[in-house]
């Protein structure tokens, strides 16, 4: 402020004249001269506030373009699509803009390391525009599931305004690096048939039946082949069937190992063998042996299964084997009793009568069932495997007469019956009646008698 500048002019003008020791005036009287300085400083108040103003100028920024005397290549410019991935056996296509940052110029693109099949070429509506189109061929993955291909791209002007233009940047290339991602082809296999596999089957017969599926990715060349599953799917119990479905895979065996490429398709040969592989009998839903039936109904899931374990659908096949081969009835050896064939009895008598039940195959069980009779002292039967295995039954009748067993009442025959069994199957029940006569002497065997 104005009175500030005083003040310190003052106190400067004070300290010379008394650095020079020259100065008498009577320090009284300037300090009361300084006292009404600042009163009449003090009257007026403070400085009114000082505005500063500052002009500044803006321009507008104007762009000038101005041609570059010699060409680079950062005025060259490659630009692809982001990821370029292809599948085996599969067209993809992928765009690749070639440009360069002139007005009027053009570049040409060129690829080094192409995979065999690839092409790049020039779209003809889009002069800075190229296509990369590839169908890569199968099995080109030999290992792991993608295989990775490097491609350097080169860029290079070949059309300008004028020659001039074009001269500045001869021999200027842009290159680039890119890649290229091959996967293994991950479609599931599809398609899966089944032929020549008949609806009913007999017993006894071997037909070769035939599955087909497509899988892709795969053709003959493929190192590691598909494969075919024949499993039972464990689904016995259906729906308005009195009966239960069995495993029918069990039934199947191979033809060959590998299977053939015929028309884009994998060819599996199967035999569906009842002849070698015992049919087992068909069961109720409860899980007892239907006696009666004429076949035993099967089923079996089947599922075609490609190289990197992806698999078709599960199809079920189902198939009725009919019965062809009987089984022979068990036969009765009763040889001991000689030619009349009937067993002469009286009261008191105690009689212990062997005898056998054979069956004609070997693999067979027979079963003799408990003896009923109404003959007096209620005869019985035992039975147990003879040496030669459970095909033949070791059999004895124990009967002990009453002694006040009349006579009329011995005149009768016990029913003997048995049954041959094989792998669950039952024969034909086999009936023999062994007849009881009353002795042609009038005996009386038990103690104390006549």
């Amino acid at each position: 402020m104005k009175s500030t500048l005083t003040l310190i002019s003052m106190f400067a003008l004070t300290a010379v004249v008394a650095g020079c020791g020259e100065y008498s005036k009577n320090p009284a009287t300037d300090l009361a001269t300084m006292r009404e300085n600042a009163k009449t400083d003090f009257a007026k108040g403070p400085d009114a506030p000082r505005e500063i103003k500052n002009t500044v100028v803006v321009e507008k920024p104007v762009y000038i373009v101005k041609e570059q005397a010699t060409g680079s290549e950062n005025f060259i410019l490659i630009t692809p699509d982001p990821q370029m991935n292809f599948n085996e056996g599969q067209q993809s296509q992928f765009k690749i803009r070639a440009r360069v940052l002139v007005d009027g110029m053009t570049a040409t693109l060129k690829a080094q390391g192409l995979p065999e099949g690839a092409k790049l070429e020039k779209s003809a509506q889009d002069a800075d525009l190229y296509t990369l189109t590839w169908t890569p061929q199968l099995n080109l993955v030999s290992s792991g599931l993608m295989k990775t291909y490097s491609v350097k791209l080169s860029a290079e002007a070949v059309t300008a305004k004028t020659p001039e233009q074009l001269a500045q940047f001869k021999g200027i290339i842009r290159e680039k690096e890119i890649s290229l991602f091959l996967f293994k082809n991950q479609e599931i296999p599809s398609e899966l048939t089944v032929t020549e596999l008949p609806a009913q089957i007999a017993e006894g017969t071997t037909p070769t039946f035939t599955v087909t599926a497509k899988v892709p990715g795969t053709d003959s060349k493929t190192t590691q082949k598909p494969r075919l599953a024949i499993t039972y799917d464990q689904v016995s119990s259906t729906p308005g069937n009195s009966y239960l479905e069995l495993d029918g895979s069990r039934h199947v065996s191979e033809t060959s190992k590998d299977p053939e490429f015929v028309d884009g398709k994998w060819v599996f040969k199967r035999v569906f063998d009842t002849k070698n592989i015992a049919v087992k009998p068909q069961l109720a839903k409860d899980g007892t042996v239907m006696v009666n039936a004429d076949g035993t109904y099967v089923r079996m899931s089947l599922k075609v299964y490609s190289p990197n374990g992806t698999s078709t659908p599960e199809s079920v096949a189902k198939v009725k084997i009919t019965y062809t081969k009987g089984i022979a009835a068990p036969r009765f050896d009763v040889t001991g009793l000689g030619k009349k064939q009937a067993l002469a009895v009286a009261p008191g008598m105690k009689i212990t009568w062997n005898f056998s039940v054979t069956s004609a195959d070997k693999e067979a069980v027979v079963k003799v069932d408990p003896l009923t009779s109404n003959l007096p002292g209620a005869p019985a039967i035992t039975c147990a495997d003879s040496a030669m295995g459970a095909a033949k039954q070791a059999c004895v009748l124990n009967w002990t007469i009453p002694c006040d067993a009349a006579k009329d009442a011995l005149v009768g025959d016990i029913a003997l019956t048995a049954v041959t069994v094989v792998n669950g199957r039952n024969s034909e029940i086999t009936t023999y009646k062994l007849k009881t006569v009353a002795a042609p002497e009038n005996k009386k065997l038990c103690a104390g008698g006549n």
